[in-house]
């Protein structure tokens, strides 16, 4: 009799371990994954208007990181969220991310004069 007890015992303790693991469920996979990291750019900056005229040009890094929300991304300081052909659009900013390049676009200034600030580039490292 105790020898069928554990033989109970070992078989409901291997199939209740295989049922209960069975039964969790996966974290479905963060669609930021895809954009977080190291980007290795070409900065362009090009100034408009009778203000002021410059144009500067350099390689450069910058860090595409989770946002503060579960659906942003956090670049070039600004709090972001790509739409699902990841690109995005506001009052005079534009960014698109896509197989693993980047592309920024943001003009500042006022009337007149400001300047233009262009990103181009890839992603070099999936960590940020």
């Amino acid at each position: 009799m105790k020898k069928l007890m554990g033989i109970f015992l070992l078989v409901s303790v291997f199939t209740g371990g295989w049922l209960l693991n069975s039964c969790k469920k996966d974290n479905p996979p963060d669609s930021r994954d895809q954009y977080v990291g190291k980007y290795q750019v070409t900065e362009t900056i090009t100034c408009y208007g009778p203000c002021a005229t410059c144009f500067s040009e350099k390689d450069t890094v910058i860090v595409v990181n989770y946002g503060l929300t579960d659906s942003t991304l956090s670049i070039l300081g600004r709090d972001v969220h790509l739409d699902s052909s990841g690109f995005y659009f506001s009052y005079h900013y534009g960014l698109t991310m896509r197989n693993d390049s980047i592309w920024s676009y943001f003009m500042n200034g006022g009337l007149g004069c400001g300047r233009y600030e262009d990103y181009v580039g890839v992603r070099i490292s999936e960590q940020p």
